[in-house]
């Protein structure tokens, strides 16, 4: 799995688990992240949450790599970023996607 999916992954299990996280991520996603992952998300990326429901379900299809913009964080720019976060936990000891808590 990519350094973004782990991250994404990070993020949804961690709303699932609090409902407060939750709110906040959906009101301000930005802030929220940055928070919680420790570093800046540039002002030209544009983060935006929504909430499928039974009756509604969201296909996100990824950039076709023609739109991008010249201040826009590639793949490999974005791995280095997320790069920071090192799957320690606060009591010192490492931890996997299974076994982190979130």
């Amino acid at each position: 799995m990519n350094q973004k999916k782990q991250l994404e992954q990070m993020i949804i299990e961690k709303a699932i688990k609090d409902e407060l996280f939750r709110e906040q991520l959906k009101n301000d996603p930005k802030e929220t992240i940055e928070r919680e992952l420790g570093f800046k998300i540039p002002d030209s990326i544009n983060l935006t949450v929504l909430e499928e429901d039974p009756q509604t379900v969201f296909l996100v299809l990824p950039d076709s790599g023609g739109s991008r913009m010249a201040d826009e964080l590639t793949e490999a720019e974005l791995e280095g970023v997320a790069g920071g976060w090192s799957g320690d936990t606060d009591d010192g000891s490492s931890c996997d996607d299974q076994s982190c808590p979130v």
